[in-house]
């Protein structure tokens, strides 16, 4: 009866800090809930560890499977709109990197008698962390430093420290916390409420570096093509013309950039024939009639290897023929005075644009759900990463990088985000989506434009401030003169440094604990 109560009683706390984590993420609950929802998790830890109790660290990590599996089911529900088989997966995968590095923190903890332990913790979860911005199974949605995605104002030291730097903020004060709980120590009190103050007083009084600021006006598009029934059902000579009728509605003879969503020109587009294509034919027509105007716009693209050349590890055989060649998801750049330009994703969805580690689950390939008109594994291979416009650089990024932080910014002056978040219905991802480009804008410090196919488009400042953006389920355009900043962040120079310090960190205290069980034997 006694092991049925203390099971009832983990089980509870369990629970309780996965709704806690689930109710303190953007767009579904307030983010103060961050900075204690792990306390039920570390209370249920500590008592498992003190406890007589066999099979300690097995308790450990399923009941924290538990709750992370909650977080990932309740936050991040929406992905089952688009793929349901992707959506299980994510949420049991996840969950188990999320349970394992906790797993870990309470086998460091143990072996070194608490002196240890909630270091590792810190360490070990960004570890976590940003082995899941590097991995083939990549799923960073949920890194705690996202969970401010809607207060910019408080995090404006993330030009210093990037996401992961959040991520810092909330596990240490889980664990202030915790100790208040547990002691109720007047020095817990103190340390708990300056952790929470400091940042918070330091990025009030942070002013960003955006001196030389030029300005450029921007037309972005939304034209609300609903991607379950009309995308691949009606023609895309169609589409590009109600497109360019859309655009043309606010453009003027002063708009030098036009901005369109991702996999918005469905023609089959070959990179040797760009000129050649309907799609290009359509917008130099539009330029003649703007001369100053450059475009940027999502396409599916496609290059053909010549006899002899390299091919990459991603190329596709034409059947029956000795030819090859890849696809990409790509932005295409349509400048004013010179040569189109394409620029291909590089971070790819996992399972939808390619398969992950595909000598093992290749065979799982007829699962995958084509959320771009390609299915199989997308080429990611680049010759640019920056789009020139009057000697400014614009940087595009592709849907999914947006909630990468680091994914070279530099040399740029504006962030040019394309998307297509019509797969993910009228739910919260879209908004969340939306919401973690503030984020980049601080990294970064750089103005952000964002075309979405449908979902939300818009500008958001060097600051994180949306300055302008649409809603659900509208056809629409957005004019605006957006500054450009050439100015590096810390951040921007040295990337994800709190990740690959806490690796670092992470592996000595694991070498330790492995050393000192086998010594204890």
């Amino acid at each position: 009866m006694i092991i049925f109560v203390i099971d009832m009683k983990n089980l509870f706390l369990a629970i309780l800090s996965g709704l806690l984590l689930s109710f303190s993420w953007p767009e579904i609950g307030v983010f103060p809930i961050l900075f204690f929802a792990f306390v039920p998790l570390l209370i249920l830890e500590d008592e498992l560890q003190n406890s007589n109790e066999n099979k300690k660290g097995r308790k450990v990590f399923w009941l924290s499977f538990l709750a992370f599996f909650i977080f990932n089911a309740i936050t991040t529900y929406w992905v089952y709109h688009a793929t349901p088989f992707g959506a299980i997966a994510a949420f049991l995968v996840n969950a188990a990197l999320m349970a394992t590095a906790f797993y870990l923190f309470h086998k460091v903890k143990t072996a070194s008698k608490n002196r240890l332990g909630y270091v590792s913790f810190i360490v070990l979860w960004i570890s976590m962390e940003y082995l899941n911005l590097n991995w083939e199974l990549s799923w960073p949605w949920l890194i705690l430093g996202n969970g401010f995605s809607n207060v910019p104002d408080i995090v404006q030291w993330y030009e210093l420290t990037g996401f992961l730097g959040g991520s810092f903020w909330v596990l240490l004060m889980n664990i202030l916390i915790f100790k208040l709980v547990q002691t109720k120590h007047v020095k817990a009190i103190v340390l708990s409420c300056l952790l929470l103050i400091l940042p918070l007083l330091f990025s009030f009084c942070l002013i960003p570096n955006t001196t030389n600021e030029e300005q450029l006006e921007v037309l972005i598009v939304q034209p609300n093509v609903d991607p379950y029934t009309d995308k691949f059902n009606v023609g895309y000579e169609k589409q590009l013309d109600e497109f360019i009728a859309l655009a043309k509605t606010k453009l003027t003879e002063e708009t030098q950039l036009l901005v369109g969503p991702e996999t918005a020109l469905l023609e089959e587009i070959w990179e040797n024939k760009f000129e050649a294509t309907y799609s290009v034919r359509k917008f130099r027509e539009l330029q003649k009639q703007f001369p100053k105007l450059n475009i940027i716009v999502g396409a599916s693209t496609y290059k053909m290897f010549g006899h002899g050349e390299q091919k990459t590890t991603t190329a596709r055989q034409i059947r029956n023929e000795n030819i090859f060649y890849d696809a990409y998801n790509s932005a295409i750049f349509i400048p004013d005075s010179s040569v189109v330009k394409a620029y291909h994703k590089t971070k790819l969805v996992p399972g939808v644009e390619k398969m992950p580690y595909p000598n093992v689950l290749d065979k799982l390939a007829e699962l995958v759900v084509d959320l771009g008109g390609i299915s199989g594994s997308l080429g990611n291979e680049n010759t640019i990463q920056n789009f020139l416009i009057n000697n400014q650089n614009i940087r595009p990024l592709i849907c999914y990088e947006s909630i990468y932080g680091e994914m070279n910014y530099k040399d740029s002056d504006l962030i040019a985000i394309i998307t297509n978040d019509g797969w993910w219905k009228n739910s919260v991802g879209y908004k969340q989506h939306f919401s973690y480009a503030s984020l980049r804008a601080i990294e970064q410090r750089k103005t952000i434009v964002r075309s979405a196919n449908t979902g939300i488009s818009g500008v958001i400042d060097a600051k994180g401030k949306i300055l302008q953006k649409t809603k659900w389920d509208e056809e629409i355009c957005i004019t605006t003169k957006v500054n450009l900043n050439s100015q590096t962040t810390f951040y921007s120079q040295f990337g994800n440094y709190i990740g690959r310090i806490s690796v670092f960190i992470s592996i000595l205290l694991l070498i330790i604990t492995f050393v000192k069980s086998k010594l204890q034997k």
